[in-house]
């Protein structure tokens, strides 16, 4: 058959057939738009599947979180130190030098250890001075309202004449002149120098009526310019009964203001 032939033939096949009521033109477009519509719906999904997964992972957006500002806080650098070369010694390990306090130009006075000494101290020494007294009694005493201030330290003591007391004054170095102090209390003797280079005075208080000796005291400036003063009585100085005389002589009491080992530590 011939091509002529075939095409009569299918000529006269659809020939009874009712026209088409559709545009072949129109169809093929509207197949086109209808693909770049899939093709754009298609990249909306994934841009939206995109964003929403970023979302998601987003710190605070499923919960609350706290948040640190990383700017406000230190930088972290960190740093690689260079390899030793072969044979060199490690660097050393640098540590903190120890701190020491500077000693203080002035020692400072304890008074619970003072006033411990002392009162051991004065129990054995005074019955050594005056043998035939016996001590029943020993109070010192922090003097701070005096100029300057001092330790008191009050021996009670019972004798032959009956009980009294003597009172050890401990000064530490001061800008006063002890013995200036020490006149104006007692009718004082002209100071003397002794051998050691300290210095020494001696005084009594009295009735003028009656020239009566009431006390009788000494002092004793040390090289290292502290100062001590014995006084002792006529009188107890606690009931205030009179005695005879004065319960001790000048020589014991020079004996206790020069005794080296009676001084604030």
């Amino acid at each position: 058959m011939s091509e002529a032939d075939l095409r009569e033939g299918l000529r006269a096949a659809v020939g009874d057939e009712p026209p088409l009521d559709f545009d072949a033109d129109e169809l093929i477009q509207r197949g086109r738009h209808e693909r770049r519509r899939r093709r754009a719906l298609v990249a909306v999904a994934l841009v939206t599947l995109a964003l929403t997964g970023t979302v998601l992972t987003l710190p605070g957006v499923l919960e609350q979180r706290t948040v640190v500002d990383a700017a406000s806080g230190p930088v972290l650098t960190t740093a690689v130190s260079p390899a030793p070369s072969p044979g060199a010694e490690p660097p050393p390990t640098t540590a903190p030098l120890p701190t020491t306090a500077s000693p203080s130009t002035t020692a400072s006075v304890s008074a619970p250890g003072v006033k411990s000494f002392l009162s051991g101290y004065l129990t054995g020494r005074f019955v050594e001075v005056v043998p035939e007294a016996k001590v029943t009694a020993v109070q010192v005493n922090e003097v701070l309202d005096a100029d300057p201030v001092h330790f008191s330290a009050i021996v009670q003591f019972i004798d032959r004449v009956g009980p009294s007391g003597v009172v050890v004054r401990l000064t530490a170095p001061s800008g006063r002149d002890p013995f200036d102090r020490f006149c104006d209390e007692v009718e004082c003797d002209e100071p003397q120098w002794r051998e050691d280079g300290t210095r020494f005075a001696a005084g009594v208080t009295g009735d003028p009526a009656t020239k009566v000796v009431l006390s009788r005291a000494v002092v004793h400036q040390r090289a290292d310019g502290s100062v001590v003063q014995v006084t002792a009585y006529r009188y107890d100085p606690g009931a205030g009964s009179e005695l005879p005389r004065v319960a001790l002589t000048v020589d014991q009491l020079v004996r206790l203001a020069t005794d080296p080992n009676l001084a604030l530590p």
